[in-house]
């Protein structure tokens, strides 16, 4: 598993004030597709926050199943990749915030189930919506999508990482 931390302040964790730990799920199917939410005029892989007393798989089951309506099994996953951001003053809060994203691997045919999905009300009110995108058209696609919000960058650069390991790993 690869491991990359942003620190670019230098904090050490006793200099965190919050921390906000995440699953998500790289689902690709045997026509070589992966599986992505569509919110805010930006893809993401499916997953979400840890809640309080949850462990990361059980908040990638219950997050898949959330988003997707597909049920996955500990034999469908394979945690692969990491993310920690380290930052301060987060957003101009004055919390230091500490992040971690935490990426499983899922091979699939299961296709999205639209009415096992059971989204929270920010999800309806922006209409989450799911795509399967060909891996080999994925860079083209999220380089058209980064001039539809600013956002996007940061969040591009992590998913197009995330996959240029899947190759360099798994390909």
């Amino acid at each position: 598993m690869r491991t990359v931390v942003h620190n670019h302040d230098n904090l050490t964790y006793q200099d965190i004030d919050e921390v906000v730990l995440r699953a998500r799920a790289v689902m690709i199917n045997s026509n070589n597709e992966l599986l992505l939410g569509y919110l805010d005029n930006t893809y993401q892989f499916p997953g979400g926050h840890v809640e309080k007393g949850e462990r990361l798989a059980e908040t990638l089951y219950r997050e898949v199943l959330e988003e997707t309506g597909i049920n996955i099994e500990r034999k469908d996953y394979v945690p692969f990749y990491q993310i920690k951001y380290y930052s301060k003053n987060h957003d101009g809060t004055g919390i230091n915030r500490y992040i971690e994203f935490n990426y499983y691997l899922i091979y699939t045919d299961k296709k999205f189930n639209l009415k096992k999905r059971k989204l929270d009300q920010y999800e309806i009110d922006n209409n989450y919506t799911l795509k399967y995108i060909k891996l080999d058209e994925l860079f083209d696609v999220l380089d058209k999508g980064m001039k539809d919000n600013e956002r996007n960058v940061r969040v591009y650069d992590d998913l197009k990482n995330v996959i240029n390991y899947y190759y360099e790993k798994y390909q």
